[in-house]
């Protein structure tokens, strides 16, 4: 593609928020070009653990008019939603080219999407590639003197591998439950779970009924109803949490949500774990030396294994550097809430959880960015 004729939109990750902002381009008779890294659409989710499955309901996790197969889980498994982007992309015949890894992107009258092999030229750049492209390690003192097995949550792997090990999970955020979930249900494994600040936990299911199916409901109100609403569901489903020894929360969680873009951590076995003391909930950690953990009141402990669920960068530093358009730790600086960027024709998307889903975010992201790339 020539400077003198550039694309109208280019999209840069093919994932369920470029394919969402691409759906709605398309309906305004735009046909944006999406350069995905990935071999194949979905190929993110792929390399996810095998145990992986969603949070939010199928009823709220769906693209635009398409919606998953007959008797798919009320909460879609990886491959469920591997299957559902890579039909939903398969229908529109969108312009994706996979195998393209973008490394850089610069401004001169036209943006400048600089890959492996060439430079395409576009009016308007949708920068997808999601909010957890880089996983962020511990800083913790001596973390690499280690000398056990270090994972980072996202690269779990099998839960299985883990049978009649002693892992210490780093973070009580939805990573964190998420993996102590899973390990739960692992036989012969010990679990410590390592827990710096509290924060409200929902039940998966409460009295047999997917508590996630609310969240629309709850998405309309303000948040400090929605915060009230959360902690009453929370104490129904767990009681006091505080005498398990998890840390009270210091912020209401769609609070929390909406103004850190913090994910609500989600119960699918982890709190029964606590309770019948498989688990064990423990202080932040001080210090590794070798084989040891420090905790912070004192306690030594000795795991095999230790799995960091604290959280990612968006990583966008080499990406989107030389634009300013990147905070100190590689995550965007966006336009108030919104999805543009301090340069006109730059756009976010995927980059924020929402009480309902990431596919309902996306959808209103795309709509967003469609009707301003519309009226360019």
């Amino acid at each position: 593609m020539e400077r003198s004729n550039p694309e109208k939109a280019v999209i840069i990750g093919a994932g369920l928020s470029g394919l969402s902002v691409a759906y709605q381009l398309v309906r305004r008779g735009i046909s944006p070009l999406l350069l995905d890294q990935g071999v194949s659409v979905g190929d993110t989710w792929r390399s996810r653990h095998p145990q992986l499955s969603l949070n939010t309901h199928r009823s709220v996790s769906h693209m635009p008019g398409f919606t998953y197969p007959d008797k798919t889980p009320a909460f879609p498994r990886r491959d469920d939603v591997v299957r559902h982007l890579g039909d939903f992309a398969r229908k529109h015949e969108f312009r994706v080219r996979n195998g393209v890894e973008v490394v850089s992107v610069a401004q001169d009258g036209v943006f400048s999407v600089q890959t492996m092999e060439e430079t395409v030229f576009a009016r308007n750049v949708i920068v997808a590639t999601g909010r957890d492209r880089r996983p962020v390690e511990p800083a913790i003192d001596g973390f690499d003197t280690f000398s056990g097995q270090k994972n980072h949550s996202s690269a779990f792997g099998e839960a299985t591998d883990y049978a009649g090990k002693r892992v210490l999970v780093i973070g009580g955020g939805n990573s964190g439950f998420d993996i102590v979930n899973h390990l739960a249900r692992v036989p012969g494994t010990r679990i410590w779970l390592s827990v710096r600040s509290g924060s409200a936990i929902l039940p998966k299911r409460f009295n047999g009924l997917a508590v996630h199916r609310f969240s629309p409901l709850m998405n309309i109100f303000p948040a400090v109803l929605s915060d009230l609403a959360i902690n009453l569901i929370q104490r129904m489903a767990f009681g006091n949490v505080s005498e398990l020894g998890l840390p009270m929360a210091t912020s209401g969680a769609a609070t929390r949500l909406l103004n850190e873009q913090i994910a609500i951590p989600v119960d699918d076995g982890a709190i029964r774990s606590i309770k019948e003391g498989k688990t064990m909930v423990v202080s932040p950690v001080s210090r590794i030396d070798g084989k040891y953990v420090k905790l912070r009141d004192g306690t030594l402990i000795e795991p095999d294994i230790i799995i960091s669920a604290t959280g990612y960068s968006a990583g966008l530093e080499s990406l989107l550097g030389g634009l300013g358009v990147v905070d100190a730790v590689g995550n965007p600086v966006r336009r108030g809430n919104g999805s543009g960027s301090s340069i006109p024709g730059l756009f976010f998307a995927g980059m924020t959880p929402g009480l309902v889903s990431y596919f309902h975010n996306a959808g209103k992201e795309g709509r967003d960015i469609a009707r301003v790339i519309s009226a360019r």
